[in-house]
């Protein structure tokens, strides 16, 4: 794993002080960090279901087109945002470790991880602070995410055994609608930029967990969220959902899985078990269903290979 940058980036740093009592997350202690990659015309509309459950409110854009940023400008001027313009993609990990520098460097103590097109509930950091109250050692808490419902099946993305309960413990929550603890960020290191994007969330969630962390998630869905750009097709008389990541998406899926699974199989087996089994299914789907599978699979099969030999390295 690549050693830290910076405190906020990259691998845990064994003895960081932690505050002896991190206060509880509360609407002013909470920077919300939100990482867009050539945003649509409805940015506007979702960043302002944002501003008021939260202190400040900061955009960090990957590297888009000059049309895009002159959007993100005018929204920035327009509603009061921070804005941090990369010239290039840097991807969404080393996006959201810029965020949680930008924050803690002005005492925000809590960040609200969102991508650019997950639409936030008006009661989202309410609940999600209603979850953080009701844990009683809040210096170890890492991480509450938030549920969110697939639009067609209405099924939660996480099962909650408790529907009537704020929330639970989880293994890991995705990026978008996390309620993150910049004490144990800074404790454990940042999201992993050598990941780039997919399995950042997971591999950070496992790392808290290993540090003695928690990972919680919200009972009820508090999010609209969407992951890839579903189809439905039918087959053996049943209705299959293919996801239709692009190749360069099916490559980070596979080479980081792998590399998850070498880490953590021994710590959190039934986790990568059931993550490993779900990825096989979408790959066997995705070689049914799916356009451009050529291209997709050859991304895989590099993926896995780099994944194999720990091989992180884009150049």
């Amino acid at each position: 794993m690549p050693s830290p940058k910076t405190a906020l980036t990259g691998a845990p740093r064994p003895g960081t002080p932690m505050e002896a009592e991190p206060a509880r997350p509360t609407a002013r202690t909470i920077c919300a960090v939100i990482v867009t990659y050539y945003p649509d015309s409805a940015l506007l509309t979702r960043v302002e279901r944002v501003i008021p459950q939260v202190g400040q409110t900061l955009i960090v854009d990957n590297g888009s087109s000059a049309a895009c940023v002159e959007q993100l400008k005018e929204i920035a001027g327009k509603l009061g945002v921070h804005l941090v313009l990369n010239s290039a993609n840097e991807g969404l990990a080393r996006a959201i470790n810029q965020g949680a520098q930008w924050a803690a460097s002005r005492d925000y103590r809590w960040m609200l991880m969102l991508d650019q097109d997950t639409i936030v509930a008006a009661d989202m950091v309410e609940t999600l602070v209603e979850v953080a109250r009701r844990v009683p050692d809040v210096q170890r808490l890492a991480v509450v995410g938030s549920n969110f419902q697939d639009k067609v099946t209405g099924r939660l993305d996480t099962h909650v055994a408790r529907p009537d309960s704020a929330g639970m413990e989880t293994v890991t929550a995705i990026t978008s609608g996390s309620l993150v603890s910049l004490n144990a960020f800074e404790a454990i290191g940042g999201l992993r930029d050598d990941f780039f994007i997919d399995c950042v969330d997971h591999e950070y969630c496992l790392r808290a967990r290993a540090h003695g962390f928690r990972v919680m998630i919200t009972s009820r869905p508090i999010m609209e969220h969407p992951i890839g750009n579903f189809t439905y097709h039918r087959w053996l008389g049943r209705t299959v959902r293919t996801t239709n990541h692009p190749p360069a998406r099916q490559y980070f899926m596979s080479r980081n899985l792998l590399i998850l699974a070498r880490e953590y199989a021994r710590k959190e087996p039934r986790f990568i078990y059931r993550y490993s089994k779900g990825w096989l299914r979408c790959v066997v789907k995705l070689c049914l269903f799916e356009e451009g599978r050529l291209a997709k699979i050859k991304s895989i099969v590099h993926g896995c290979v780099d994944g194999l030999l720990r091989r992180t390295s884009l150049q």
